[in-house]
């Protein structure tokens, strides 16, 4: 298990980040590896709702868990090869913006290759989750 955390600011209302951030079908907008959205169930940000994403043949399923709207999402996620991933997301009004805090807990699969691999992994991880801040924070800024 691993637990890894980002934040961002980002010049917009927590609401109008919210919009974007919680909806399913506006994560292909932010995300990397070119995620296909598909079997979306429920409101967005809505406690129960489901989504399954497709990369490549890779397939996972994201269920919010909590919400507080506007402030405070919580989900998890059934990823390829049985990676789990539970993520708390934070969005406090700022400045004039909206801090964006990730609190990412990773549960790797029983018997996955050697350490080497995970750290591999981990590096690769954090490295793609700043980057999809980023294209969040262009993307929420551009449409206030």
């Amino acid at each position: 298990m691993g637990t890894d955390e980002y934040s961002i600011w980002i010049e917009a209302t927590p609401a109008q980040v919210w919009l974007v951030y919680v909806d399913p079908e506006r994560i292909p907008d932010w995300q990397t590896g070119r995620p296909v959205i598909v079997d979306v169930h429920g409101a967005p940000g809505e406690v129960g709702s489901t989504y399954r994403s497709k990369r490549g043949p890779l397939v996972a399923q994201t269920t919010v868990r909590a919400s507080d709207t506007g402030r405070e999402l919580v989900t998890s996620t059934d990823a390829y090869v049985g990676l789990r991933f539970e993520v708390t997301s934070r969005l406090t009004e700022r400045s004039g913006g909206t801090d964006l805090g990730l609190r990412v807990v990773t549960h790797w699969p029983r018997g996955l290759a050697p350490f080497g691999k995970l750290v591999e992994l981990a590096v690769l991880s954090r490295r793609e989750a700043i980057k999809e801040l980023r294209s969040l924070k262009s993307l929420v800024e551009a449409e206030r």
